[in-house]
């Protein structure tokens, strides 16, 4: 299948809406094979229409200019689809393309028709009944009432029903990194409509309305459009720009606000260290916004440069690398800090939308080695034979949670340790060898790229997005490492209590101590990220 894109826009490559249509692309070469050939309209050489009409007289079918046109139409007539892609320029497309357009009247036939319905026209000089068209646009509005009314009138006289439109309003979000997470939303959209499209021809209705969904509220994309603009208010007739380019960077921040991330009014305070500025972003229930004077007592407290703030919330620097290398530091509650791109949506950047997946539960690592370690000193058959069942019921609860390869090897080494139970192996070696093993399993995991805490407190956070973070991966490496040397120092205890009077309640004194860690590990997965912002 020949797929002609006609790029109209004069920011060629770097186009929002080309970026709208290669999301499209993509869904559309997932489902059928496809020869596509993207043009670049503002790189040709394409001269304005003389309206001489020689291509319908002199020179039939042929226009008399000698340049890019000739090879285009060529193109054009033997497409399959043909997409049409541009941003909307001042109610209609950009000059060149629009000089493409007049420049494609060799295409049809000089002699008009008058059709059923009173009105005329040219009949095309080549069959073009086959082909499909697809209108791709972006606009620097929110609305497409008003704007795209000229332009959707002048392509369903062109193309009929044939025509097929995939119209973005609010399209110069889709230049600013800080909103890459909504924008992947949008696109994943794009290429769901792509893989419709090639198997039926259409896009589905329900595809089509997710599409015309604004990517923010109107009055929160005003906001973010005037702020973008970088013109201080009172100065747009004169074209001056600001003296605190950062203000209109924190209004843009405020104007993304997430409101359903609310759980209590926070107040944020940002110190831009390398122009000494300061704002405050007021986090309330229903939006943010900005103090630029008279501050109130700051819930965290951000001290940093402008320019890596920005790299920062653009992607362009990893916030956690940037903070354990000292280059910002963090006052107040950091808990902050640590729920950001739930307020303000700056970190997650996914192609795709991800299917809701189960979550883990350090629950089913722990229950195989508990269950063994309770029963064997007061039973070593009963214990072996619990522990066997037990870690045999861990695969039929996968339906509701996620396995962990911890989990997995849990499985197969409680049951070795349960049958040399049965067989008769002494409690006292069996139990100190289960918690050496144990041990190990956590120790050696801190030399892997994800310690095995992380796999099971990363729920608390942001999901397996934390793995990205060195500052979290830290702090779980210090704890999984805790735990093991924890686990390897019970097992030299146990070996001592066996012998005594108190051996049958082996397992249950031994759970004194990690009740005790983890109380400490609650500790200190809050202090320990705090005390390395804090620099």
């Amino acid at each position: 299948m020949n797929v002609l894109v006609l790029n109209g826009s004069p920011k060629g490559e770097k186009s929002n809406t080309l970026r709208i249509t290669r999301a499209f692309l993509d869904g559309l070469e997932k489902v059928k094979n496809c020869n596509v050939d993207i043009v670049n309209i503002d790189k040709k050489n394409i001269e304005h229409c003389r309206g001489c009409f020689n291509c319908w007289t002199k020179t039939p079918g042929k226009c008399i200019i000698k340049d890019d046109m000739e090879q285009l139409i060529e193109k054009y007539v033997v497409s399959d689809i043909v997409i049409w892609s541009f941003p909307l320029y001042y109610f209609g497309m950009p000059s060149k393309i629009k000089a493409f357009l007049d420049r494609m009247l060799p295409t049809n036939l000089p002699y008009m028709d008058l059709k059923k319905d009173g009105t005329s026209g040219h009949p095309p000089r080549y069959d073009l009944s086959d082909q499909k068209y697809i209108l791709i646009s972006t606009c620097g509005f929110y609305s497409v009432k008003n704007n795209y009314d000229a332009l959707f009138k002048q392509f369903e006289i062109l193309f009929g029903g044939k025509l097929s439109k995939i119209i973005c309003p609010e399209g110069e979000l889709l230049h600013v990194p800080q909103l890459e997470g909504k924008i992947s939303e949008y696109l994943s959209y794009v290429k769901q409509a792509g893989r419709e499209f090639a198997g039926s021809g259409v896009i589905d209705s329900n595809t089509r309305n997710k599409l015309s969904e604004l990517l923010y509220p109107p009055d929160v994309f005003v906001e973010m459009a005037n702020a973008s603009w970088n013109i201080s208010e009172g100065d747009s007739s004169q074209g001056k720009l600001p003296q605190d380019r950062a203000y209109n960077f924190i209004k843009q921040m405020a104007a993304v606000y997430n409101p359903e991330s609310y759980t209590k009014d926070i107040l944020v305070e940002i110190y831009f260290t390398d122009i000494d500025k300061t704002y405050q972003l007021c986090l309330g229930k229903q939006k943010c916004t900005v103090n630029i004077e008279n501050f109130a007592p700051y819930t965290t407290r951000i001290e940093t440069t402008f320019e890596l703030w920005e790299k920062i919330s653009e992607g362009r620097v990893n916030g956690a690398e940037a903070l354990m290398k000292k280059q910002y530091r963090v006052l107040g509650d950091f808990n902050t800090m640590l729920k950001m791109d739930a307020y303000f949506g700056t970190k997650r950047k996914t192609a795709e939308r991800r299917p809701v997946e189960n979550k883990t539960n350090m629950a089913l690592i722990l229950f195989q080695w508990i269950v063994f370690w309770v029963v064997i000193p007061i039973n070593e058959v009963w214990g072996g034979a619990a522990g066997i069942v037990f870690c045999s019921v861990i695969p039929l609860l996968s339906y509701k949670f996620k396995l962990t390869i911890y989990d997995k090897m849990s499985i197969p080494l409680v049951c070795i340790l349960s049958i040399l139970a049965v067989l008769g192996v002494s409690s006292i070696p069996l139990l100190c060898l289960s918690y050496i093993v144990f041990g190990l399993m956590w120790i050696l995991s801190c030399g892997g790229r994800i310690p095995l805490t992380a796999y099971y407190s990363c729920n608390d956070y942001n999901g397996e997005d934390d793995f990205q973070n060195p500052l979290f991966l830290k702090t779980n490496r210090i704890l999984t490492a805790a735990w093991g040397v924890l686990f390897l120092i019970i097992a030299l205890f146990t070996y001592f209590l066996m012998e005594s009077t108190l051996s049958s309640y082996t397992g249950l004194v031994n759970s004194i101590a990690p009740v005790i860690m983890g109380i400490f590990t609650k500790w200190f997965a809050s202090w320990y990220p705090a005390k390395v912002a804090r620099g």
